[in-house]
């Protein structure tokens, strides 16, 4: 996502909460060759929703994963703390 690509996972764990399926990437039950083989070949059919896909999933990270925007989250949860 990082690299502004649209990704796979498997839909458990924490993978769900990074991958919004159909807009940066796609999710597939775990185990499943089949349909990673399938998500993988309509992307390359489709380079133009392939490329959309990857600047949403870039745009995802940039959101997300924002050092500056973390570490501003972690001082107001701090901050909210020690009020009470």
């Amino acid at each position: 996502m990082a690299t502004g690509k649209p990704v796979i996972g498997t839909n458990v764990g924490g993978i769900p909460d990074q991958i919004i399926d159909g807009y940066n990437g796609f999710l597939v039950p775990p185990r499943d060759p089949e349909a990673i083989a399938q998500k993988i070949l309509y992307l390359v059919e489709k380079p133009e929703k392939s490329r959309e896909m990857g600047k949403n999933a870039r745009q995802v990270v940039e959101e997300k994963f924002n050092i500056e925007k973390r570490i501003d989250k972690i001082i107001e949860i701090y901050q909210q703390l020690s009020e009470k």
